[in-house]
């Protein structure tokens, strides 16, 4: 079945006047934001727009395809889609600008947005997904407990600024993929009134959702009607907390959480193949989650995330990636690294497991339970 690498190449000669700008080409925007653009595209200091092909140019005189190809990490073949938008019609006169790239370990922060000009007479603003790095990941999970990041901040202040720069008569698209979608929403809701009233569309591809303190507001309500949510039939990162989005479930190439990679989703013609609904491991899991958020105080979470990432940090996961190399290995970092919390802080990890463990069902406890006996093998 095609996927988004498929479509450039079937539709790359078909202009948008001719097609117009259809949800394939957003997917394709927000893989896009994957690209690390430092260096090659201009920030937010300056004005003037970059064509694709000049990009192109400027990004593979940096970096060498063997390089991309060796890359492990989540969408490290993004850059792919750079080369080919540069050779096709339909996006040979599309211009990037305005590129940021913020990553702060102490706060966490892992924001990332690029301004597409696809020369339609519409703008994209696309916010990048989690990237490989614990940093990323540590700031998904912050969305269980803080009604706004550090990195949601940034990415308003980002929407804000960018389009000050650019004419009002342009049609804006805001959307991103996984924690970029999150953002995407965020952004699109507090960001300045004149700037949300042109905003068209929304999109969330498999984006995490949001404590209740935020769907709540005046502002969050005002762009559901302009909010569209797509997921794969098996989704966890798009399932993490609430965005009170009925989703489009699409179809992929692949199994399980592999499901939320962007190029497995598949595309016919000009939009997404869709599933009838999600599946119903994702579901009990999805319900799982959602129960233990609505059980666990704020404090909880908060305590809960924050000696969990302590943990990988002890164990020498900077990445990841490096969660499923060497599995056996990870544990016995892991569990050595729950030895020396203080026990207090112990205590409370494995109290919020257990939590966790009855929210999710036979399986997550039997997980749990073999934390436990490991635990007690150790003789803390």
């Amino acid at each position: 079945m095609a996927n988004i690498m498929d479509y450039l190449d079937w539709r790359a000669d078909i202009p948008f006047s001719v097609d117009p700008y259809n949800e394939v080409d957003n997917l394709v925007f927000s893989t896009m934001a994957y690209i690390d653009f430092d260096g090659v595209v201009p920030g937010l200091d300056r004005d003037r727009p970059l064509s694709v092909r000049e990009v192109n140019e400027r990004y593979w005189k940096k970096h060498s395809e063997s390089e991309i190809r060796a890359r492990k990490a989540f969408v490290s073949d993004a850059p792919f889609i750079l080369e080919k938008m540069a050779g096709s019609r339909r996006y040979r006169n599309l211009k990037l600008l305005h590129y940021i790239n913020a990553v702060n370990e102490d706060v966490p922060l892992q924001v990332s947005a690029i301004t597409i000009l696809p020369g339609d007479g519409s703008v994209y603003v696309a916010y990048r997904g989690t990237d490989d790095t614990l940093i990323g990941w540590k700031e998904d999970f912050l969305f269980a407990y803080k009604d706004m990041t550090v990195g949601q901040k940034a990415s308003v202040d980002y929407l804000d600024r960018t389009l000050l720069c650019l004419p009002e008569d342009l049609t804006l698209y805001v959307g991103g993929h996984s924690k970029g979608g999150n953002f995407a929403v965020f952004a699109a809701a507090f960001c300045n009134q004149h700037v949300r009233d042109r905003i068209k569309t929304v999109y969330s591809n498999d984006g995490p959702g949001f404590v209740q303190e935020v769907i709540h507001t005046k502002e969050y309500q005002a762009i559901r009607g302009k909010m569209i949510k797509y997921t794969p039939e098996f989704s966890f990162i798009g399932g993490l907390m609430a965005d009170d989005a009925e989703p489009v479930v699409v179809k992929s190439d692949e199994n399980g959480a592999y499901q939320h990679d962007p190029f497995s989703w598949q595309v016919l013609r000009n939009h997404m193949v869709l599933a009838d609904d999600m599946t119903g491991s994702s579901k009990l899991l999805n319900d799982a989650l959602g129960r233990w958020v609505s059980n666990e105080s704020p404090e909880k979470r908060k305590l809960f995330i924050n000696i969990l990432f302590d943990l990988f940090k002890e164990a020498g996961v900077t990445k990841a990636s490096e969660l499923g190399k060497n599995r056996l290995k990870t544990s016995v970092a892991m569990i050595n690294a729950l030895r020396k919390l203080p026990p207090e802080d112990r205590s409370a990890f494995l109290s919020i497991l257990k939590d966790l463990a009855k929210s999710g069902g036979h399986a997550l406890k039997d997980a749990i339970l073999d934390v436990e006996i490991e635990s007690k093998n150790n003789t803390w």
